[in-house]
């Protein structure tokens, strides 16, 4: 396929795109295609705000001192990285993405000072083998939606943040609602794995845009035990 083919093909990619992904190897697909116009032809296009109020949130509630490394899972192109730097410049974050064409554009993202955004970036399949490393906090924007990650995979990953570490994570409410995820939270929060979330309701898009109305519960919540 020539570059002018692969330029067309990613301008064509939409939201139906991502929510039809299946397995791991669809994801990668998809995004070495998609990556290099992403912030174009989806955030920008899209008018996403999603990571933006995620960061905000994250700024709220998570303690500004005790807490200086944090993981950007599923970190995409950087986007709420990139956020989260700008409000917190202090913490160094790291980010965890399937695809390492998404990783290539993240690894562009630059803080007010020029410095990059994320200290490490690491290719990661989080339904796979997990890192042998622990955080301060999570962050995490459109990782769990239609056809990407589900409730099993959120229970997976709680062993990455510390004990008393925090959470800030980002699930679409139809995928929220679809998949059981406020049974799975339930389920650690009896077994003392983590406190009991602080949600909030916020919109993906903008007014202006045609996906307006999409909805995603943030989940705010800390660690207290090991997953056993």
């Amino acid at each position: 396929m020539s570059q002018k083919d692969e330029k067309s093909t990613a301008q064509q990619i939409d939201l139906t795109d991502a929510y039809a992904i299946k397995t791991p190897e669809d994801s990668r697909r998809l995004y070495a295609t998609w990556a290099e116009s992403y912030n174009e032809t989806f955030i920008e296009a899209n008018k996403y705000v999603y990571p933006h109020r995620v960061a905000e949130l994250f700024v709220e509630n998570v303690p500004n001192s005790g807490f200086e490394d944090v993981i950007d899972i599923g970190c995409g192109t950087g986007a709420v990285g990139t956020y989260l730097a700008k409000l917190r410049p202090e913490l160094s974050i790291d980010g965890f993405d399937i695809s390492p064409e998404m990783l290539t554009q993240a690894a562009q993202t630059r803080r007010l000072d020029n410095s990059p955004v994320y200290s490490n970036l690491q290719e990661v399949d989080l339904t796979s083998a997990l890192p042998n490393k622990t955080y301060s906090a999570m962050i995490s924007a459109g990782t769990f939606t239609h056809g990407h990650l589900g409730p099993e995979t959120l229970l997976r990953i709680f062993d990455l943040v510390r004990i008393s570490g925090w959470f800030v994570i980002g699930i679409n409410a139809e995928h929220y609602k679809a998949h059981g995820f406020a049974e799975t939270m339930q389920t650690a929060i009896f077994a003392e794995i983590i406190s009991e979330p602080k949600v909030y309701v916020v919109d993906i898009y903008e007014p202006t845009s045609p996906h307006y109305g999409d909805k995603a519960n943030i989940c705010i919540f800390h660690r207290r035990k090991p997953v056993s």
